[in-house]
Formats: C-alpha cells, structure tokens, sequence
C-alpha cells in the first residue's frame, strides 16, 4: 500500500500545482481585463473538493497502467539556416590629438623667425653686393676720368710744348732781328779811335727802360783797349732810345749786345 501511494503522489501533486497555475492565470488575466480592456466571457471552472483521505486511498490504490498511444508522426528534422553572420563593428578610428596651442604658437614663430632670418641675410647680402658694384663702378669711373685727364694734360703739355717751340723759334728770330737792329745803331753812333783795331769783338750790357731809353751801358769784356771800351759805352748812350722790339713780349731791361764793328 504504502509503495502504491507514493507511486500516485506525484501525480497528485502535479494535479494540484496546475490546478493552481490555471486559477492564478485566470485570476491574473481578469485583474489585467478588468484594468485595460473591456469585460470578457467569464471562463467556468469546475473544481471539486477533495479529502485528504480519499486522496491517500487514491494513492493506495494500484494505478492502471496507460496503454502506450501510437507516436504521432515525427516531422523531418529540417536543418537550421546558419545565421547570418553578424557585421563585425568598426574598430572605433582614433582620435586625432588634439593639437596643443603652444607648441603649435612656438612653432610658428620660430618658422617666421627663420624666414625673417633668411630674408634679413638676403637682403644683407644683396645690399652688400650693390655697395660692390657700386665702389667698383666708382673706381672704374674714377680710374677712366684720372687716365682721360692724364691724356688730355698730356695732350696739353704737347700743345703748349709746341706752342712754345713756335713762339721761341719767332721770338727767336724776331729777337735776333731786334739784336742787329741795335747794334747797328750803336756801330752807327760808335766813333771809331785810333787805337782800335780790326776783328774787335766786345760784349756790352744795356740796361733801359720802356720806350728804349738806355739808362746804363758797361763793357764786360773785350779785345780792346779802355779807350775802345769807352768809345763803345757812350756810343750805346748816343743810340739811346734803341729801336723798340718788334713783338712786345721781346722786351727787356737789361740786354747783352755783341758788339764787333764792321772792318
């Protein structure tokens, strides 16, 4: 009896615990009808009581074996479509750092310390090139203009060389023909003593003054004798005034005449 008993206690048990599942569903779902929708058909439920004792007797009584129920037909397994695979998320891209301001400020202003520099020392440079040009050119013409007045100075000096060749050459002739032009007054004007004799050869200075008025006249040297000498110094005073030069610029107030007489 007693291993019947246990053997209809599950079973007892498994009654029980639906009968309450299905009441505390019913009674659920009327709360929730009752709260949000409109009233439905009331579901009757037939219940019996029954005893304890009875539910032992049950228990004690052999339980009639359950004829086995043909298998009902069991459906092809199907195979399962394989799942799509899932899309494998993006790896999450870095972020950028974020540019620190100082570095950035720091970088800056050494990139236009450099250009600065590099512009500064071009136009030094430049500078410094166009000062060269410049003294070279300076030299350049410094060293034409020195080499043009050398030639044209020389060429001066050549013209006044020749210019002065041509005026000693006339002023040479021209004072030659002045020299003979004097002493052939003074021969003229000489009176001739006894004691002088022939190819005498005297030179006398002559000093006068414009207009050809002779205020001195001296022998210096000569082959004849001091009545000679004197007759020649006071023939120079009888030529005074002496005949004036034929260009101005032959003037001059002490003159030396060669005096020799014509035999």
């Amino acid at each position: 009896m007693t291993s019947q008993t246990g053997r209809w206690r599950p079973f007892l048990l498994s009654a029980l615990l639906h009968g309450a599942l299905v009441a505390v569903i019913v009674v659920g779902g009327w709360w929730v009808t009752v709260d949000s929708t409109p009233p439905l058909p009331t579901l009757a439920i037939e219940a019996t009581v029954v005893d304890a004792r009875e539910i032992g007797a049950l228990a004690r009584k052999p339980r009639a074996e359950p004829e086995p129920q043909p298998l009902p037909p069991q459906p092809e397994p199907q195979a399962e479509p394989e799942p799509e695979p899932e899309p494998r998320p993006e790896p999450p891209k870095p972020e950028p750092p974020k540019p620190d301001r100082a570095k950035e400020e720091a970088a800056r202003e050494a990139a236009a310390k450099r250009e600065a520099d590099v512009k500064r020392k071009a136009e030094l440079e430049a500078k410094r090139k166009a000062e060269l040009e410049a003294k070279r050119k300076a030299a350049a013409e410094a060293e034409d203009r020195r080499i043009k007045a050398e030639r044209e100075a020389e060429l001066q000096r050549a013209l006044n060389a020749e210019e002065e060749r041509r005026n000693a050459s006339r002023l040479a002739g021209l004072g030659a023909q002045w020299a003979q032009a004097i002493q052939a007054r003074v021969q003229r004007a000489w009176i001739r003593p006894p004691s002088a004799k022939a190819g005498l050869d005297c030179l006398v200075v002559v000093t006068q003054v414009p207009g050809g008025t002779v205020v001195r006249a001296e022998v210096r040297s000569c082959n004849g004798d001091d009545a000679v000498k004197q007759s020649i110094e006071a023939a120079v005073f009888r030529a005074s005034p002496l005949p004036p030069p034929p260009d101005p610029a032959l003037f001059e107030r002490t003159l030396e005449l060669r005096f020799r007489p014509y035999d």
